[in-house]
Order: C-alpha cells, then structure tokens, then sequence
C-alpha cells in the first residue's frame, strides 16, 4: 500500500562492535550494535537452492535463503540482478540481529522489472532485522514501493541502500497515483517502532501523489538519518498522522521521531507545492541539520486533516540548525492551509539558515498555528521581491508568535518592503517590529 500525499499550502555508521548493548540506552540519532552471532549462508545467481547455502555452494534466491534465517544469522547476498518480491517476517533478538546484507560491498540489484506494481521488500511483523547494501529499483505501477515496513515492525535498520527509478505508472495527477521509496506504514494498534534508516539513497522516483521516504500513523521512535534524497516528484522526507490508517486516533500519528542530517534536493511536484521535508499531523518530531534545497518549498510543518481531538494535533515540533535554500516557492511554512482544518502548536524554530527560498513569493508563511517561536535565524535573499513574512490569518488563527534576534537580509530597501501578518498589511520593517517587538529581528539591505 503506498502512503498517497501532496504539500498543498504554499500557496522532511552502522559500526560493527563487539559490544552489546541494550536498546534502550541509544539515543535517537545512534545507531544499534549490529551482532549477528550465528549461522551465515550465501547466495549467488549461479547458485541452486538444493545445495547447503554455504559460499562455496551458495542458494540461489534470496526469498528461499530469506527463509532460513533465524535470531542471529546472516544472509549475504553475491553481486547480480535478482527479480524477486522479498518478503520478510522474521523476529531476531537485541543481541542476535538478522542480517541481510550485499557481500563486500559487492553491487546487489533487486529488480522488479516486468512484475505488476511490486512492493520489493516487505518487512512485517518482524524485529531485529538489518538489511545492509542493496539496490532496489525498476518497479512500475500504482502502489509500487522499494521497501516497505509494517505493522508490529520493530528494531529494524535500513543502511546503505540505494532505492532508484520507483514509478507510479502514470503522469501523477491523479490522487490514484501513488509510488514510494520507503513506506513505514503503522495501521494497526501495536505501533512500528525503533526504527533507523541511515545512509540511504533515494532518487529518480515518480511517486505521482505519494513521497520518496513516507513515515505515517502508529510510528514511534523512527530515526532518519543521513540519507540523500533527490530527483523525486513529490515530497522528499514526510512524516504525517491523523488520516485514518490506524484506527486508534490516540495512535495514528508518528511521534518521538528524528530527521537529521539528511540531504534533500530537487523534491518538485507538477500540481502542487512539494516540500523536501514535511511534517504533517506528527508530534515530538526534532528536525534537525539538514540540508533542503531546490524543491517547490523548503521545510513546511502542517496539519491537512482535523483530529478527532485537539491533543492530536501536529505540536511539539522543533525546527533547529537546517540549511535551506533555492527553494522556488517558500523557505519554511507552519500552520493548517485551512481555518477548519487542523492546529499546528508549539513549534520551535532555531538557528536554521535560510537562502534564496521563495524569491517572489515569501520567505516565510504561517497559517493556523499557536505557540510558534522563531530564534536565531537568518533569513537571506539576494534577488527577488518576496514578502519577508505571509501570514494571511487573523490573530484568532494565528497567535502566539514570539519572534527572538532573527536577521533578515534582502534586496529591498527597509521601508520599502512588504509582511503580511496577522492578516494587516505592513510596508515597512520598522512598522512590523512596532508589532512584535524590537528584539524580534534586525533588517539589512543586500
């Protein structure tokens, strides 16, 4: 099942110790020890699944070694194209991982080329699984997917592997169209949860209405980190909640997760404004150095559906050390697009650097939100006529903005530039700071 989302306003080292350790003392953005203490088998395209899966006699499928592995066992896979749907459901232990992995380093292709909209690899109801090195690609149609992860998934990493040329089959301007890179999809009561997917790369992906990296409902503890994400027709990395899929509505919503360090470029969408990090209905989430780049919009924060409870709303966000830049439409966008739709709330925004985003349309755009603080940003355009800040809403909307030593720079001349805020009009710098406060921001012509 692909994850079908558009952004619509605006208008997301594996080290091999010797050391065990629990789970539970990582921290959000490390990695666990990955120990695999027990048999290894191989496989090879020139193998044959009637020999012993030993590297001298190698299987030769991976789904049939796939099915071998127990608490502890390691499945390297020899270089060659395979065109098999793999399904895991395989529970490891904290100290006794399943490793699935390309050996040396050797070029691993998981091919779904000729098979009706595949889903590449399936991990459900599974736990301690690592899958290391592969190269998923070629599949075609609605629903298609590289790696999937679902129900009752947990303590599953994702490392270094490349997922490629995913497509939906079609233009994309149907909400029917739908493809994903990684789908982390929680529809049930018994979360997805501890979760990393680190150093991957995703690219060259018509996803049509879906998203390259989708993390969506009963999700916790899911930690993206360092992944390359570029070339996709749609949003990059998104995180979203509260449509449904888990029927729970106190769970269907990621929460206690990490972006961090990722690179996200080139996330454009045909039909609508695609962000390259999207934080949609989620809770807890920490958004950290990243860097976003010439998408249709920067890093959007946003509520696209109404919770069945306010306390399930898209809140507790923090926004910190990201550089983001070039991006066409809007640099960063906080709030629901519509006023009877869902609250964005207490989102922290700080020290990230803004450049070149939005250059005739605006730097910055809120909408329905409370309890936003923006510190210790620096907001910088060197060409352009782009509003400072649209903030279309009234006050009964949009309240509780704190504004913190914030540096704009840009083209125009100080008083002669234009904020909308609060739904008034201001032409010049120094009559918005009559509004927020002097300490909100400094001005400086480029």
């Amino acid at each position: 099942m692909s994850f079908k989302r558009v952004g619509i306003f605006l208008p997301i080292i594996i080290c091999f110790l010797l050391i065990i350790f629990s789970p539970l003392a990582v921290s959000a953005t490390s990695l666990p020890t990955i120990n695999s203490s027990g048999n290894t088998y191989y496989v090879s395209t020139d193998g044959s699944n009637s020999n012993k899966g030993t590297k001298a006699k190698p299987f030769k499928t991976i789904s049939y070694g796939i099915k071998k592995l127990k608490a502890g066992d390691t499945l390297y896979i020899r270089k060659g194209t395979y065109k098999e749907k793999l399904n895991i459901k395989k529970k490891g232990k904290s100290n006794k991982y399943i490793t699935i992995s390309s050996y040396k380093k050797e070029k691993v292709v998981i091919s779904g080329k000729g098979k009706s909209s595949p889903t590449l690899m399936s991990i459900k109801n599974s736990s301690y699984v690592y899958v290391n090195g592969l190269t998923f690609t070629d599949a075609t149609g609605a629903d298609s997917c590289g790696i999937y992860v679902g129900n009752a998934s947990h303590h599953i990493v994702l490392s270094k592997n490349t997922i490629k040329d995913i497509d939906c089959g079609s233009s994309g301007t149907s909400s029917q169209d739908c493809a994903n890179g990684i789908l982390i999809y929680g529809s049930s009561s018994k979360s997805i949860h501890d979760v990393w997917v680190y150093k991957n790369e995703i690219y060259d992906l018509n996803t049509g209405w879906a998203e390259a990296l989708s993390v969506t409902a009963n999700c916790r503890k899911i930690n993206v980190l360092s992944n390359t994400v570029k070339n996709i027709t749609n949003i990059g990395i998104d995180f979203s909640g509260n449509y449904g899929y888990c029927k729970t509505a106190s769970k269907d919503f990621p929460t206690d997760c990490v972006i961090a360090n990722n690179t996200v470029t080139k996330c454009v969408s045909p039909y609508a404004t695609s962000y390259g990090i999207y934080v949609d209905g989620g809770q807890d989430i920490t958004v950290k150095n990243n860097t976003v780049s010439k998408c249709s919009g920067g890093i959007e924060i946003g509520a696209e559906q109404k919770p069945k409870k306010d306390a399930y709303s898209t809140g507790s966000i923090t926004v910190k050390n990201n550089t983001v830049k070039y991006n066409k439409e809007c640099g960063i966008s906080i709030g629901g697009y519509q006023k009877n739709l869902g609250w964005v709330k207490n989102v922290t925004v700080t020290g990230n650097k803004f450049t070149n985003n939005g250059k005739n349309d605006s730097m910055i755009t809120l909408s329905k939100c409370k309890n936003i603080t923006f510190r210790g940003n620096t907001f910088k355009n060197t060409s352009g006529e782009c509003s400072l800040i649209y903030s279309e809403f009234a006050s009964k909307y949009t309240k509780n903005i704190t504004w913190k030593n914030n540096k704009f720079i840009a083209p125009q001349k100080k008083n002669n530039i234009y904020i909308m805020y609060l739904g008034k009009e201001y032409g010049s710098f120094a009559k918005w700071l009559k509004v927020v406060g002097s300490s909100a921001a400094t001005y400086k012509k480029y």
